[in-house]
């Protein structure tokens, strides 16, 4: 019997032997990919927390702009009474030639409340008065490149654009996409408004194009444009507008509606 032991003995301690060492490298093999799983789950949160920390940049970007056009706006004096006529732009007009009013707005792409503007009032009053030949719409610039280092670039993209016939079309797409403003909007919306690409190219560098921004701008603030958006309307005479009322400010359609029916009667 002693001898049966002897002989079953080594095998019986080899065999818990193997057992506790697959149980050991079972256990380690669980805490390792418990531990991997905890990393993976760490990774995925940190991913979502830089998600959220890039929202938050781009909202915190937003709100120092506009608390900049709100604080631009409180601290603008009141506007002085309107001017005896205003200069027509017919390169950038919208509407009949032969309307008896019309509206000139001094505007910035960047700027938000021009934005609003656009989205908003705009196409009431392209609905009510534009496309039924009472007003015609004339647009020049006023890029506030103190606070909107895009905007004086925008503005030479819409007028290279204006060269080729497509001012309108140009125009829509910078408000459309006021917040992707760059090199890459003006090259894929010329691409896809379908202009002469080197032409437009070569455009965007003309320092003619640059100067005719600068005089838009001086033009309005020899009207005493302090801001944007800033709109006259007015009766069109011999080429100028006359009976020239001031409107600024993003105003309602109900605002700009009162003005122009005014002027139509």
């Amino acid at each position: 019997m002693s001898s049966l032991r002897l002989v079953v003995l080594p095998f019986v301690v080899s065999a818990a032997l193997t057992m506790d060492a697959e149980a050991q490298t079972t256990q380690t093999a669980n805490a390792e990919n418990e531990e991997q799983q905890a990393d993976d789950a760490l990774l995925r949160e940190l991913a979502v927390i830089r998600e959220e920390i890039g929202k938050l940049r781009m909202e915190v970007s937003d709100l120092r702009e506009k608390v900049g056009d709100i604080h631009r706006v409180a601290v603008r004096p009141s506007a002085p009474s309107a001017p005896e006529s205003v200069n027509l732009d017919e390169s950038r007009a919208l509407g009949s030639a032969d309307a008896a009013v019309a509206v000139v707005e001094f505007s910035d792409y960047q700027c938000p409340y021009c934005s609003r503007f656009f989205q908003q009032t705009f196409p009431q009053i392209e609905k009510s008065y534009i496309d039924t030949g009472k007003v015609r719409f004339f647009f020049r610039d006023f890029p506030l490149i103190q606070i909107h280092p895009q905007a004086k670039a925008a503005a030479i993209a819409a007028n290279c654009a204006a060269r080729q016939g497509a001012f309108w079309e140009m125009h829509h797409e910078l408000f459309a996409n006021q917040k992707q403003l760059g090199p890459q909007l003006y090259e894929a919306s010329a691409k896809e408004l379908g202009l002469d690409q080197a032409v437009f190219q070569s455009c965007l560098v003309d320092p003619a194009e640059s100067k005719r921004v600068d005089e838009d701008a001086a033009y309005g603030q020899s009207l005493a444009v302090q801001g944007t958006p800033h709109y006259f309307v007015g009766r069109v005479q011999d080429g100028r507008l006359v009976d020239v009322q001031r409107v600024n400010g993003a105003q309602p359609f109900g605002a700009f509606s009162k003005v122009i029916d005014s002027l139509l009667q």
